[in-house]
Parts: structure tokens; sequence; C-alpha cells
């Protein structure tokens, strides 16, 4: 009795094969020896009947075949998450409700508005005159909205970066007494937000850092990482909150991907909020996961190591053989990155620096710091000047206060030998539009002695109202004077 074999193909079909006698798997090369050595059937490799497919089906398959090498290749290898970033980030976020942007604001209920500025925010709307309707209707609500609500809302804001300090000023008291009953989402969205805006309330912050302390069990490893940023960046003094938050940092840091624990090596959190510990442990891991990292994540890591190795010392002779290798390759690779853009008050400056006969190089990256404006002329110790450019967006908002970061960069760059000198946007406004005042500032600026490794000290705060109205001032200043250029530029030059 002669038995007849079937050989499995890739797509479920059985051929025939006779004469084949016991059972045997052949692979996809021995499926096409088999077919040519009988005469009886004609396969290709990779067992699919070309001759046979339609178009659509052929790609479905390459598709499947491109997914499974990813998956078996990649994710191994490199570590790598199947679902984009962008998926991630727009699954974990939204908030899935019917609504219409532009429906009327009177007619809204705490649901409604919340859905509505959570998909205005992910769709990137900035349409002014919405956000203010927004804000209007979630001051008559507040009492109304639950604090995962509340959660989604701060995240809404901080997406579209509204600022209205009315509006903060106003929401914030409600936010206060709801703090102890937000989730790890809310409290992440929360301090976020701020963090954005630039919004300096230190009992606000002291309360988000026991809240985390206290629901440490329930806070998510990713939203630990951005409480913690934005704790730092927003200027965290209370040492007691500081050390117990670095006691904690370890353990809930063991429990996150790749991903997630890239954006936990920034500077101004190893410069301003973790002890040694946890520093040490920061840069001994991101070694180990840096193929995960984009180029932002390769120059943070870059700069944690510089501060680290200034600030820390003890830190970096703490870190093992490897990990010291792989921050000094790191610091001579070429890291891509899109640079800074002189802002109007940057080349104001710079115009009059060049009236001065100063030569100078406007906004480059030196190491990991970006330098405004470098000075070609070396002191007599040999340091090098530069001057810094403070516009409004180097201060907390609606204040003249300094942000922590550029403490850590004024303080980093001195130690590394510049002497840096800084322009602030209040003063400058002091000069109006008179050109010589302006020169005769800057040569006094630049011919001042300052001694080395001097701290960046913060003046006496002013009231609210009056930084308010100098900020009002510098933007209709800054407004005529891009009316003027443009106005410039069109003129046509008829001279032959």
């Amino acid at each position: 009795m002669r038995h007849v074999r079937c050989l499995q193909t890739s797509l479920g079909r059985a051929v025939r094969l006779p004469g084949l006698q016991g059972s045997w798997r052949c692979s996809p090369w021995q499926e096409t020896w088999a077919g040519t050595a009988l005469g009886s059937i004609r396969l290709s490799v990779g067992s699919v009947f070309h001759a046979r497919m339609r178009p659509e089906e052929r790609m479905t398959l390459r598709a499947v075949r491109d997914e499974m090498r990813l998956r078996k290749k990649g994710i191994a290898r490199f570590n790598k998450r199947w679902r984009s970033w962008a998926q991630n980030r727009v699954r974990q976020f939204r908030l899935p409700l019917p609504v219409t942007l532009t429906s009327d604001t009177a007619l809204m209920d705490a649901n409604y508005i919340t859905a509505c500025v959570q998909k205005a925010a992910a769709l990137r709307k900035h349409d002014v005159k919405l956000w203010f309707g927004y804000s209007k209707r979630i001051l008559e609500l507040r009492e109304e909205l639950q604090p995962d609500q509340l959660g989604y809302i701060m995240w809404g804001y901080g997406k579209s970066s509204f600022l209205d300090a009315s509006f903060y000023r106003e929401i914030l008291p409600t936010i206060k007494e709801q703090v102890p009953n937000f989730q790890s989402h809310a409290l992440m969205s929360l301090m976020w937000c701020l963090k954005r805006i630039r919004w300096h309330d230190g009992h606000l912050n002291r309360a988000a850092a026991q809240h985390a302390l206290d629901s440490i069990e329930a806070l998510r490893p990713s939203d630990f990482i951005k409480v913690t940023n934005a704790l730092a960046q927003l200027g965290l003094r209370d040492t007691g909150l500081r050390e117990a938050l670095s006691r904690v940092a370890v353990p809930k840091l063991e429990e996150t991907f790749a991903q997630q624990f890239r954006d936990a090596v920034n500077p101004v959190t190893i410069g301003r909020l973790w002890n040694d510990e946890v520093t040490a442990y920061l840069l001994e891991r991101f070694r180990k996961i840096f193929i995960t990292a984009r180029p932002m994540h390769l120059l943070k890591a870059y700069e944690s190591a510089v501060v680290c190795r200034i600030q820390r010392p003890q830190v970096w002779r703490m870190l093992s053989k490897d990990s010291k290798s792989f921050y000094v390759r790191l610091s001579q690779r070429h890291i891509a990155d899109k640079g800074k853009e002189p802002s109007q008050l940057h080349w104001d400056v710079s115009r009059h620096l060049a009236d001065l006969g100063e030569a100078h190089r406007n906004s480059f990256r030196w190491g990991p710091l970006y330098i405004d404006i470098g000075l070609e002329q070396i002191e007599v110790d040999e340091r090098r000047r530069c001057v810094m450019v403070d516009g409004p967006s180097s201060f907390f908002y609606c204040s003249d206060q300094y942000l922590p970061a550029k403490h850590l960069q004024h303080e980093t760059l001195t130690s590394l030998g510049w002497d840096v000198r800084r322009v602030r946007w209040d003063d400058w406004l002091e000069l109006g539009n008179d050109d010589s005042r302006k020169r005769q500032y800057l040569q006094t600026l630049i011919a001042d002695a300052r001694p080395v490794a001097e701290e960046l000290r913060d003046r006496a705060q002013l009231p609210l109202a009056e930084v308010q109205e100098k900020l009002r001032q510098f933007r209709r200043l800054q407004a005529a004077k891009e009316a003027a250029e443009a106005a410039e530029r069109s003129k046509i030059d008829f001279e032959i």
C-alpha cells in the first residue's frame, strides 16, 4: 500500500507528494528541492505561490514577514518596544468622549469641558479666544471638578502652553486642596504643566513632593520621573523632601523599561535634587540602555556627566571604568542637534557689540552647553569671556528670579573656565532706544572686573504688577522693532 504524505506550506495549504514514507517536516528550501526533484509541483523560495497570488496578498505577506523579523531581532537586540512613541502618548493621555470644540461653553458640564480641553490640546488648537472661553468656564465649574478631571485640564494647558496669569492664580488654590487626592496621572500632569509655564509656587511644590512620597507605591515609574524632573526645575529647596525622594528613587527606577528610564537622566535633577547614590545609579545604568536613546537624551546624558564631574567629583570616582570610558567617548561623538535660534534681543545686543568693535560668535554649542555670544579676545588670566542674553524665558513666569537651570548653567560654565557676563531683558529695557546708552552699558559690562567662579545671584524680587508692566513694555518695544525691520527689508533700492 502506497503511503501519501503532505507537505505543509506557509500558506496553510497541503501539497500531495506521492511515495514519501514516514513523517518529516522540511524547510522552505527543502520544499523547493522536493518539488523540483519529483517534477510534479513548482514552488518558489519561501513557500509562496507567486503565480497564484494577488498583489494585495503579496504586500500583506511581506508586511507580516517584516513585522516578525522586527519583533524577533529588533526588540531582543535594541530593547525597543513595538508600538511607536506617538501611539503610546496618544493612547495614554486620550479622553475618548465625543465633543465639539466650538460648542457653547455655558452649556458644558465638568466632563464635557475636560474632554474639550484635552482634545483641543492634543489637536494643537492655538485659538486664544477658544482657550479664554475654556478658562472662564473652568473657573465657574472649579468646585465641581474631580481630581482626575483637574489632571486632564492641567495636561491640556501644559500641552498648549496657554499663559494667563489670572487663570492660574484662581485655579491653583482649588488644586492645592485636591492634591492629596491626586492619582499618578493627575500629579504628573500638574507638575508637568507648572514646569512648562515656569510657574513658581513653593508651597505647591512641597505639597506635590510630599504626596508623591505618600503614594509612592501607586505612582507609575514614568510619572515619578516627570514629577521629580519638574520639582528640580521648579526649585524644590526642602532638604528633607529631597533626601526622602532620593531614598525611594532607585527602587522606583528599577521598575522602568529602557525607554522610560532614558528621561530620568537630566542635568538639572542631578545637579539640584538627587544625592550621590542616585546620581551614580543613573549614570551607570544609562550606559547600558543608551542604544534606545535619541540625540536629545544623549545630549542630556553628556551634560549630566559634566555636571557630575564638576559638582560631585566623588561620585565620578565611584563610577566604573567602563562608564567613565563611555562618557568620554560620548563627548567625542557627534550628537545631532537643531541648535538654538537667536532671539531679537540677542541680535540687538550682537549689533551693538559689533559697533564697539568686539569680535564675537553668536549662538554656538560648546560641549553640551549653549553659549549665546562668545567673545574672541581672551583675558589676561587666559579665561574666555561670553555674554549670555537672558530674556523673559530665563526667569519664572511674571518674575525677575532666575530659573534653577540658569543657575546650574552659570555655575557649570564658570567652573569650566568661562568668564560669564549676563544681559537681562529688564536692564536692556531701561535703556530704551538710545544706542549710545546701550553701547556704554555693554562696554562697562565687558570691561568690569569679575572674580573667578562668581555665583549668579538673584535680585530682590519686584512686585508682580511692576514685573507685568515691564513685560508689556518690553513686548511693545520688540514689536515696534520687528515692524521697523520688516519695513526696512521691504524697501527696494533703485539706484544704479
